[in-house]
């Protein structure tokens, strides 16, 4: 009876069959595959998701900076009138001599003689061309001008008014009568209202928003939103806004009847007189500073009222685009 029973014991000792092995082996390596299947693809959506996210803000950050100054322009102060304004680039007995706190008529890096303060031109654009439309010292060709992006300039006294003048700076003092642009400190004394309340000191921005085909390095392929801006010394200084700007791209609208009404949106170059412009519509296109391998990124853009242009797809780079509308109140001189 117990040798029965030894060999029972022994029969249900035996292990696993060769199948039932494999069968297991199968069945684990499919679990660890769905596994880390979805940690690759959790990753992978992740990765998307953190690019879109830079996207959206760099978008936002570059579009709000174009529209704050946008709004701004034309603003000298206490008036919007630059016929007010004194020793502007176009007063020649003003813009030819640096002595004193006269403004100097050129600077380094100036995109043009008298270029910074030309308050006649608060705003203005250039439509793209194949080539750097403005002088080398401007946009140096180390900056690589992207080619048919447009360029925007922009011109605004500061609304703060500083507590201490800084030798160097560019200001305006005005009130609603007069005003002058001068440099540094102290301010000038102006003709009439001068110990008004209301004539006051403020910090003179001018800028040229354009695009350029590298961000860190040249030729590193990722494109950067760049400016060209009025700085301490007087001097002018090219800075880097935001990468993967790949586009630049801007209409006006223009009240052609005086009607006080919006009747079409034109091109810069098409702009027939500055002073009837109501608003600016700014494009901005953006793309990916990586390639998204086996993702589809096709996606199709209009902008400024070109016919629509597919992004995306054979180079692999996503796209993303942003718009936005602003009223030029300042330019309206009442």
């Amino acid at each position: 009876m117990l040798k029965v029973d030894m060999m029972i014991n022994k029969k249900h000792s035996y292990g696993f069959s060769l199948v039932e092995l494999l069968v297991a082996m199968a069945v684990g390596v499919i679990i660890i595959g769905g596994a880390f299947g979805l940690h690759s693809g959790t990753r992978k959506t992740q990765a998307v998701n953190e690019m879109q996210m830079n996207m959206v803000a760099d978008a936002r950050f570059a579009i709000e900076m174009i529209s704050y100054d946008l709004r701004h322009a034309g603003m000298w102060g206490g008036t919007n009138k630059d016929s007010l304004i004194d020793c502007k680039s176009t007063d020649s007995a003003c813009s030819s001599t640096s002595t004193g706190d006269t403004p100097p008529s050129s600077l380094s890096g100036d995109c043009d003689v008298g270029w910074y303060y030309d308050l006649t031109r608060p705003v203005f654009a250039t439509d793209g061309t194949a080539g750097n439309p403005y002088s080398a010292s401007c946009i140096p060709g180390t900056q690589k001008y992207m080619a048919n992006t447009d360029i925007l300039e922009i011109r605004y006294a500061d609304s703060n008014v500083p507590a201490t003048l800084l030798a160097g700076q560019p200001y305006i003092r005005s009130n609603f009568i007069n005003g002058r642009v001068f440099i540094g400190s102290p301010a000038p004394e102006i003709p009439s209202y001068d110990t008004n309340p209301l004539t006051l000191n403020h910090e003179l921005h001018a800028y040229a928003y354009y695009v350029s085909d590298y961000t860190d390095v040249i030729g590193d392929g990722v494109p950067s939103l760049r400016r060209v801006a009025l700085v301490n010394g007087p001097q002018l200084q090219n800075q880097i806004l935001a990468s993967g700007i790949t586009d630049l791209q801007v209409q006006f609208a223009e009240d052609v009847d005086n009607d006080q009404v919006i009747d079409r949106y034109v091109d810069p170059d098409d702009v027939t007189d500055w002073s009837a412009v109501y608003a600016a519509k700014v494009w901005l296109l953006l793309r990916s500073e990586d390639k998204q391998i086996g993702v589809d990124t096709t996606k199709s853009f209009s902008m400024a009222g070109a016919p629509a242009v597919t992004y995306g797809g054979k180079d692999d780079y996503r796209y993303f685009m942003v718009t936005s509308v602003v009223n030029l109140r300042n330019l309206r001189q009442l």
